[in-house]
């Protein structure tokens, strides 16, 4: 709805002569019949959702919240709080111009729980006039909404209850159903619930005889391990189970594959003479023969075809000496399977009778297709939206008593008021000169917080600190480069100063900068006002409609954008405007710090879309048959009243709406538990540019794995930081062939292994490594699955496992049996990030957060949490290394954390 305008624009043309005689009815998908239990106003309460802990951006930007605001400026449209048609747009959007994920994949916010959802089966679509002929576009209004609870620390020491909010956040115009159900490798989303059909694991690992590339899952004649195997299941196939035990029975399959004919009936013929009767046309296999004959056709002499065990249970039907086969009973083990996510119900709108909790970071769905009226083709793109129906200003005004009781240390944002001076840089500049410079550098022109984290993040030599004296206070000089503008929107680079002591910092519950805004002007008071802003009124409509226009140019909102970015009151206020203020820092965040209380777009009103009619020429004579396709496409995508008095949202449609990723920028800056600072004493030569890239995913996992007091954090980075400077490795590998010996060779390990004979003191534990030495020197892929096979986990030398599972990550996970736990591990914290590290190892090296991920879990499989609650490095160390090498340097790295981190 946000470019309604620039969809319309052009096709005025397409009135009169057209052939149409109504308002074109968009295709929708059959609704899908099956009861879905929802909730009721009386049933709605949140005094079981715990305040969130955690928040990610929609699309896993790790970028500091500055850049994540201006980053906005390059979407193709739908900015906040203008869309390009003038119209108010309550989010913002995702799209070609802010760029899209190779996944599409689209992550919640912040820990809430999954109040309603619509997924349809096939987007709808809308019939608009392309010239003199229609053209059907789909519109996505598949969608997800989320319910958060937002609430302060609670002050140590005291009883008092934090103030709360509850806020909702919303995903428009995400995938269609049968994206899903035609390509099962697209990860579901897993709110919602699980489907009677499963699929083998990509884990299963049972092979045939000399096809060790195949592998899938065993599939034996009875309930039990010891049952034949007569069948195997690739990885993926669907299945359809009965029972309850470890092994279950298959539904969906008549027989093995070998038996199975084209038609999809079985094939072969059993001797009567050794079908024991169960009941009805089911039989046992009894034989004195550990297997027996199935036969292509009931004579003798026929070709065998296969072979089953005797106890196999069968349906067979027919008369005389052969029975032909029906079915073949067969069981698959349980734990093998997964199951597939699916939607409650398709092509309606489904809200949660129980919620169901969702992670920050979790997945949400994916990008859909939505298509405007003017445009040739369909694009992907995100609507994200965050709102609330609580009082805000009573929140906010508690929230901000409530920070003033926090500690110092949850003051996260640095303010550099308007008016801060910027020094232009100089090589080998001295404090005293950048104080003497900077009554003539240029002044910012707005107010800007600055996260802690740009400043932690900035290289020593783009800090300058002073010390106290008797006759000033501290101050501390930072070069930041395209932060503060000038006057004239310029973008200043050079050095600024905090005065220690009188820069204020703020915590993000103090809402520095933020206002409330109350506005009721309607959608016709902002068309008028942007017909007007782009030339768009002949001489007699702008005096026709100025009342219109003015009473939004003179509106609340206006007004505060206006002091924002338009200080010169030229009139004009359009989305081109916004987008230009938007690639200024400090503008981005004063228009993210604007919370407004407004009609929601979702709440359906046919009357404030009939009152643009005028405006738009549309009248009962002159009808613009493509504003009606566009009116019904706006009934047909809202969403607001089927949902809101059931969640807990106000049933008029006027709510608070917040920007989305600046209400995340604000609160991801709360302390964290690892900083720049504490990562730069564990890895004093690492660069600031990759301890920023690597410090959101330390911060990710460390609370999922309990890395979450102080001890278990410093040895943690201790070790991590001598272990591999928190770098994600591989294991190489590739040795000479004295070094591998020397590695790998002897009993007892390297310490007995004589250099000058090149042999074993104690005694050679892979004489291999001797007696094949041109196999295995320089060769990582031969070397590894030999002196690592048959061990933690790993198969035989020929299955490569050794190689296939060597070490890896911040912390080297090796081993087939490491790698499995790993995958349990991850998926039951992650259930919404499914993976198989299993299948694919290389992930943990080549997608950095599971090179991370990987060191803490390895850390939840042993005693590491414990030892560091000791205090004790030599245990922590032995957990890591696996001995006491580089114990001196872990223990100098280990206490130069703790200096930092008070301990």
């Amino acid at each position: 709805m946000a470019s309604l305008l620039s969809r319309l624009f052009g096709f005025h043309d397409n009135r009169r002569d057209a052939r149409f005689d109504g308002p074109s009815v968009p295709v929708l998908p059959t609704p899908d019949t099956r009861p879905v239990q929802t909730s009721t106003a009386s049933e709605f309460s949140v005094d079981v959702l715990q305040p969130l802990k955690n928040w990610s951006h929609p699309l896993k930007d790790t970028g500091n919240p500055l850049a994540q605001l201006t980053h906005m400026a390059k979407a193709a449209a739908g900015y906040y709080p203008i869309g390009r048609s003038g119209l108010f747009h309550g989010g913002v959007h995702f799209d070609s111009g802010t760029g899209i994920p190779p996944d599409k994949s689209v992550h919640c916010l912040a820990d809430g729980e999954v109040v309603a959802y619509r997924v349809d089966t096939q987007a709808p679509t809308t019939r608009y006039f392309v010239n003199t002929i229609t053209v059907g576009k789909p519109f996505s209004r598949n969608f997800v909404l989320v319910r958060h609870r937002l609430q302060p620390p609670k002050i140590e020491g005291s009883t008092d209850t934090p103030p709360c909010l509850t806020f909702y956040s919303l995903y428009m115009h995400l995938e269609d159903w049968a994206v899903y159900q035609k390509n099962s490798a697209i990860a579901r989303p897993t709110f919602w619930p699980q489907s009677p059909t499963l699929r083998v694991k990509q884990t299963a690992n049972d092979f045939r005889s000399g096809r060790l590339d195949r592998p899938g899952l065993n599939v034996r004649h009875m309930d039990r391990k010891q049952g034949k195997v007569i069948d195997l299941l690739p990885r993926g196939a669907k299945v359809t189970v009965s029972g309850t035990g470890l092994y279950r029975k298959l539904e969906n399959r008549l027989g093995p594959t070998e038996l199975i004919k084209a038609d999809g009936s079985l094939a072969g013929y059993i001797a009567a003479s050794i079908l024991q009767p169960i009941a009805g046309n089911e039989y046992r296999i009894t034989s004195s023969k550990a297997l027996v004959n199935v036969r292509a056709e009931p004579i003798i002499p026929c070709k065998v075809i296969a072979e089953l065990p005797t106890g196999t249970i069968v349906t067979v039907s027919g008369e005389g000496d052969f029975r032909k086969l029906e079915r073949i009973n067969q069981y698959v083990h349980f734990n093998w399977l997964e199951g597939e996510q699916e939607p409650l119900a398709a092509d309606r709108i489904v809200v949660l009778d129980q919620p169901v909790p969702i992670k920050a970071g979790d997945l949400i769905g994916h990008l859909g297709k939505y298509q405007d009226s003017g445009a040739d083709q369909p694009e992907h793109k995100l609507h994200l939206e965050v709102f609330s129906g609580d009082d805000i200003d009573m929140f906010i005004e508690a929230s901000r008593e409530w920070a003033k009781r926090l500690p110092d240390r949850d003051k996260t944002w640095l303010k550099l008021a308007k008016g801060t001076a910027v020094v232009a840089h100089e090589d080998n500049v001295t404090a005293a000169q950048l104080k003497a410079m900077s009554a003539d550098s240029p002044l910012s022109a707005a107010d800007l917080l600055l996260p802690k984290r740009v400043l932690d993040g900035l290289r020593a030599e783009e800090k300058i600190i002073v010390a106290a004296t008797s006759v000033h206070k501290a101050r501390n000089w930072y070069r930041l480069d395209g932060l503060l503008h000038d006057a004239n929107n310029n973008l200043l680079t050079g050095w600024v100063c905090e005065e220690v002591g009188v820069t204020p910092w703020f915590s993000s519950w103090s809402w520095e900068g933020y206002d409330v805004i109350f506005d009721f002007s309607m959608p016709k008071h902002a068309m008028a006002s942007f017909f007007s802003a782009v030339n768009r009124f002949s001489d007699a409509q702008r005096e026709q409609f100025r009342p219109l226009a003015e009473k939004d140019n003179h509106g609340p909102m206006k007004s505060r954008l206006y002091d924002i970015i338009d200080r010169n009151r030229d009139g004009k206020m359009t989305a081109e405007e916004l987008q230009a203020a938007l690639r200024l820092p400090a503008h981005a965040q004063a228009i993210s710090q604007l919370i407004l209380r407004k009609e929601s777009e979702w709440f359906h009103q046919p009357k404030k879309w009939d009152a643009l009619d005028e405006l738009l020429g549309h009248s009962g004579s002159t009808p613009h048959l493509n504003w009606l396709a566009e009116k019904q496409r706006i009934k047909e995508i809202s969403w607001w009243g089927e949902v809101a008095d059931k969640v807990g949202l106000p049933s008029w449609g006027r709510p608070y709406h917040f920007h989305p990723i600046g209400l995340a920028g604000l609160f991801s800056e709360t302390q964290e538990l690892i900083t720049m600072e504490m990562l730069k004493a564990a890895d004093p030569q690492g660069t600031s540019n990759y301890h920023q890239e690597i410090l959101p995913y330390l911060n990710m996992y460390a609370p999922t794995y309990k890395i979450d007091t102080p001890l278990r954090i410093v040895h943690f980075l201790a070790q991590v930081g001598h272990e591999s400077q928190f770098k994600v490795k591989s294991e190489n590998g590739n040795y000479s062939p004295r070094r591998m010996r020397e590695i790998f060779g002897c009993k007892g390990g390297q310490k007995n292994y004589n250099t000058g004979e090149d042999d074993c003191d104690l005694g050679r534990l892979r004489s291999k490594l001797w007696s094949h030495e041109h196999l295995y020197a320089n060769n990582a892929i031969k070397l590894l699955s030999y002196v690592y096979a048959d061990r933690m986990g790993n198969r035989g030398e020929e299955t490569q496992d050794g190689y296939n599972y060597r070490g890896r990550g911040i912390i080297q996970l090796t081993g087939r049996f490491n790698y499995e736990r790993y995958t349990r591990i991850h998926n039951t914290a992650n259930p919404s990030d499914l993976k198989d590290f299993v299948v694919n190892p290389d992930l943990i090296i080549d997608e950095l957060q599971y090179g991370v991920e990987s060191a803490f879990v390895y850390c939840a499989m042993t005693n590491f949490n414990l030892a560091a609650d000791e205090d004790d490095i030599e245990k922590t160390t032995q957990i890591i290394n696996g001995g006491q090498n580089g114990l001196h340097e872990r223990k100098e790295i280990l206490n130069n954390i703790k200096l930092i981190m008070d301990i």
